[in-house]
């Protein structure tokens, strides 16, 4: 089914904040909740206001920028509701349906259909969860969905399914298109809220050549103590520029901003989507957004099934601090790269079992990664290669 159109108005750009305006929004906010709530509706929706963001007006798009702006500074995270227009419960409910079905499929239709020939990864494949804390064993399982043009590039997966009824591609690729919509709405909202041009984040998008991801998890409830995995996912940031999680029970821990938190449940919300910050956000804004900290405990006992949409950009997309982030009082403090560069050196550091957390400093290592370094490192290895062929060769 179709999900309903959103009305569409001229557009304006808020006044710039100054940089920073996060110090301030803990004052402003009448946020009670430890799990803050943005309206995403009113973004979606699109009124044109913006003096509440700037803390006046009485917009609905100024007062969900004002509580985007509060839910960031204070916990690094929200939930995002009045969805109905995109993803109501029982659109939800019938993904969850179709996810409980498509992961309820024989073994050996999902050999076939495993990584990296087809979208499936799982132990009953073969085909583990690669390790974002490094040697930990994971219990998730996963289908997962890219657009062809993303997926033929070959990150993780490609786009090959086992005959289902509605057809994967179908069924999730709506999935994927209302959650585009989505991403827009959030994309030019967070930089509106930041005082920059509505589109400097989302431009990266509206191609459909963004190397998004929509993955239909599952954790497997153990059976016995000693089934039980390390973790159901490992500590990690995400190395997109956010990520749109839902839960169908428990498991999910996240970690608030700051110095000193630890990690806290985070709540079931039917009709909510949990919005996290991702790496390639962290790295635009020169830390002024945080990427938040997440993992999933082993699913013991009960099972757990679980929505993901990785919002990345384009694959040419430069990510590295913009001008307005970069000042004396805050230097550059991120290297420059590109989207298809951090998901190259990312995926293949958790191929080659580095993982994406430092367990010693107990923090992302994938968030400030230094790639002019590992540029470096890689055409050293490059020249000793050549070097090496060389003498072989006399």
């Amino acid at each position: 089914r179709q999900p309903a159109a959103v009305p569409h108005r001229p557009r304006g750009q808020c006044a710039p904040m100054p940089l920073g305006f996060f110090a301030a929004a803990a004052a402003q906010s009448d946020l009670s909740d430890a799990w803050p709530t943005v309206d995403c509706g009113a973004l979606l929706a699109d009124d044109g206001g913006c003096l509440a963001a700037n803390g006046g007006g009485k917009s609905a798009r100024g007062a969900a920028l004002a509580s985007l702006r509060s839910a960031l500074e204070t916990r690094g995270f929200f939930y995002c509701s009045n969805l109905d227009a995109l993803m109501d419960a029982d659109y939800i409910a019938s993904v969850y349906e179709f996810s409980r079905r498509a992961h309820a499929l024989p073994a050996d239709v999902k050999r076939r259909f495993a990584r990296p020939r087809g979208g499936y990864s799982g132990s009953d494949a073969g085909v583990e969860e690669l390790a974002y804390e490094a040697g930990t064993t994971s219990a998730v399982r996963a289908w997962d969905y890219a657009r062809e043009n993303n997926s033929s590039q070959g990150f993780w997966f490609r786009n090959r399914y086992p005959d289902f009824s509605p057809p994967f591609e179908e069924f999730i690729g709506d999935l994927f298109a209302r959650q585009q919509r989505l991403a827009v709405a959030l994309l030019e909202g967070l930089a509106e809220m930041l005082g920059l041009e509505r589109d400097a984040f989302s431009r990266h998008l509206r191609d459909g050549a963004e190397l998004g991801t929509v993955r239909l998890l599952r954790y497997p409830k153990a059976e016995a103590a000693a089934a039980v995995p390390d973790v159901g996912i490992g500590a990690h940031t995400d190395f997109e520029a956010f990520t749109l999680m839902h839960q169908s029970a428990a498991g999910l821990q996240l970690r608030a901003v700051g110095e000193g938190a630890g990690w806290e449940d985070a709540p079931v919300r039917p009709a909510e989507f949990v919005v996290i910050i991702g790496d390639v956000l962290e790295r635009m804004t020169n830390g002024v957004l945080q990427a938040t900290p997440h993992r999933v405990l082993p699913s013991l006992p009960h099972e757990r099934y679980a929505i993901i949409r990785f919002n990345a950009l384009r694959a040419d997309t430069p990510v590295a601090p913009l001008a307005p982030f970069v000042t004396a009082e805050r230097p550059k403090a991120y290297s420059d790269t590109t989207m298809a560069e951090i998901m190259e050196v990312t995926i293949g550091n958790l191929e080659a079992g580095r993982g994406a957390w430092d367990a010693v400093q107990d923090r992302s290592s994938t968030a400030r990664f230094d790639y002019d370094e590992w540029r470096r490192r890689a055409a050293a290895a490059g020249a000793a290669r050549a070097a090496a062929s060389a003498r072989d060769e006399l």
